[in-house]
């Protein structure tokens, strides 16, 4: 399957395109945050599916996904960070199941495999 965008940039504006729709690269914002935040739909899209197949509902998952940059050239990532909070609906019940779909997630996530490639992975799971 194909993935694309379509990106623009000149000295004024800087955006990648889909669809019709435009993704600005604005100040403080730039390719690092746009990685993080498709490592993090993909984790979520990733996790969810895997506690469906499990038949397992989770009232919602909240993500913090980091990463630190090596300093030498080429600076790719040199450690990744995802710190979950998943708030069960049913702790008492499920929480052990919810911590192995989040194992299961870390190898089915295909940007988490792509990143794993170049980077350290760090997931830690709080289940609320």
């Amino acid at each position: 399957m194909i993935r694309e965008v379509n990106a623009h940039f000149d000295d004024i504006t800087s955006y990648f395109t889909k669809n019709g729709k435009k993704f600005f690269y604005e100040e403080g914002l730039g390719a690092y945050e746009y990685l993080m935040g498709a490592l993090s739909g993909c984790f979520t899209s990733t996790l969810r599916d895997i506690l469906k197949e499990m038949n397992i509902e989770v009232c919602s998952i909240d993500l913090h996904t980091y990463g630190e940059k090596r300093e030498n050239i080429p600076s790719t990532l040199k450690d990744t960070y995802i710190d979950l909070t998943i708030k069960a609906c049913d702790k008492e019940k499920d929480e052990e199941k919810i911590r192995n779909a989040v194992i299961r997630a870390q190898e089915n996530c295909s940007m988490y495999q792509t990143i794993k490639c170049v980077s350290a992975m760090h997931v830690t799971a709080e289940v609320l």
